[in-house]
């Protein structure tokens, strides 16, 4: 029940495209999340069973920004981008990720289980740009942008 109130709010709250005031976020939500004509171009490996219902969405953003792996193992320094669905994952080493220019993609942010790590993820200064998606959301350090963070609807 909390997680179906938790969407409602969301929807309420959340902004398509036209509610960004971040070109990147704008370009993002306009040319791959919005845009139902958009292919991948680029291919990306995910992790072995990894497949949530946002799949789809997630690979046409990661296609985007040219992530070839994701990565569901903080150790592996081989991959741009990690699926984090553990709560029990130290904060801080997420940061430094982060710090390190990597990009995390939280499942389910909204959840019991994940919703103390994305907020106090979003809330760290090293974190630049945050994107609730609800399902999942996304967060990455951008050099050059002031810290937003974006709850955008996903209509798919």
């Amino acid at each position: 029940m909390r997680y179906l109130i938790s969407y409602l709010y969301h929807f309420i709250v959340s902004n398509s495209r036209h509610g960004t005031h971040s070109p990147f976020v704008y370009d993002l939500a306009s040319k791959v999340i919005y845009n139902v004509g958009y292919k991948s171009s680029n291919h990306v490996d995910f992790p072995v069973g990894f497949n949530p219902k946002y799949l789809p969405l997630l690979k046409k953003i990661l296609s985007y920004w040219k992530v070839e792996k994701l990565g569901d193992d903080i150790n592996n320094k081989d991959v741009n981008a990690y699926w984090i669905n553990q709560p029990n994952i130290e904060v801080e080493e997420l940061l430094k990720l982060v710090d390190e220019g990597k990009i995390l993609i939280i499942d389910k942010p909204y959840s019991l289980k994940n919703k103390s790590l994305w907020n106090k993820l979003i809330d760290d200064r090293r974190v630049i740009v945050s994107i609730n998606m609800f399902h999942f959301g996304i967060v990455l350090k951008r050099e050059g942008q002031r810290k937003e963070d974006f709850l955008l609807r996903n209509l798919g």
